[in-house]
């Protein structure tokens, strides 16, 4: 008997490696979506505040997930960041996964580095973090909760004119883009920019001459605190910042006391 050779279809032929890759891209896509579930729950957990087990969670998730995408590793550092009681760990491993780049987590990992800077007292490095979050993520809801926290960054220095902007372009940003929550933030917070409000600011010290007022002024600038001079009751007064509550001009208080400084919050010059 004659054997019946079978002859595939050329079409058919070259459609064959498509079906591995096609079988291969459900099987990654099945993989993904079970990575993000999973890291979803984690973070559910989180938002809900039962922590119990969560850092487990994730290092297991970290150490056992066969090769997991960039994107999932990303938010897996960033949700056992957020578990980190220590802020110096926390800061260090946030800096490093800003850095990192590649996780659409990056804008919030910059927002929340911002936040633990400003926490620790170093406004300043905390405004550079927004400043790169705004840059790398210009069109994310945290670039635009942003510039609430970058109005706290002048706040903390006393630097009330330019914390009333940053307010004032936090709410125009959050209306745009619809967050309610970063609006009402913003708006309670410059609702002390008001013109005529009264205002409060940190005495360091008075002087009889002005030449001493001077060098006093010109030494805590260059530490960092921005002084200004006011002639009053026949001395010359040095004192640091401008705030908007005698509460908000607490930490920079501390700092001063902190930098040998014996200082009042007082209310300031109109």
């Amino acid at each position: 008997m004659s054997r019946v050779r079978r002859v595939w279809p050329l079409a058919l032929l070259a459609a064959c490696p498509a079906w591995g890759l096609a079988a291969q891209s459900a099987a990654q896509s099945a993989a993904q979506s079970a990575e993000i579930q999973a890291l979803a729950r984690i973070e559910a957990r989180i938002e809900s505040g039962a922590t119990e087990g969560v850092a487990g969670a994730i290092e297991r998730w970290l150490s056992t997930t066969p090769d997991p995408s960039r994107e999932a590793v990303g938010r897996a550092r960033y949700l056992r960041v957020r578990l980190m009681s220590d802020a110096d760990s926390a800061r260090a491993e946030l800096l490093a996964l800003a850095l990192d780049g590649g996780s659409s987590h990056g804008a919030r990992v910059w927002l929340r580095l911002g936040q633990l800077e400003l926490a620790a007292g170093d406004p300043a490095r905390a405004a550079a973090a927004f400043e790169r979050l705004r840059a790398d993520y210009p069109r994310s809801a945290a670039a635009t909760a942003s510039w609430y926290w970058t109005g706290r960054t002048f706040e903390d220095r006393g630097l009330l004119d330019r914390a009333c902007e940053g307010w004032t372009r936090a709410i125009r940003a959050a209306q745009d883009g619809g967050d309610a929550d970063s609006a009402r933030l913003a708006a309670a917070a410059a609702a002390g920019c008001a013109p005529g409000a009264a205002r409060f600011t940190v005495q360091v010290a008075a002087f009889s001459t002005p030449e001493a007022a001077a060098d006093m002024r010109s030494q805590l600038e260059a530490d960092g605190f921005p002084a200004h001079v006011v002639e009053e009751g026949g001395l010359h007064r040095v004192r640091v910042g401008r705030f908007a509550t005698p509460e908000a001009a607490r930490g920079l208080e501390r700092s001063l006391r902190l930098a040998g400084f014996s200082v009042a919050v007082i209310a300031a010059e109109p």
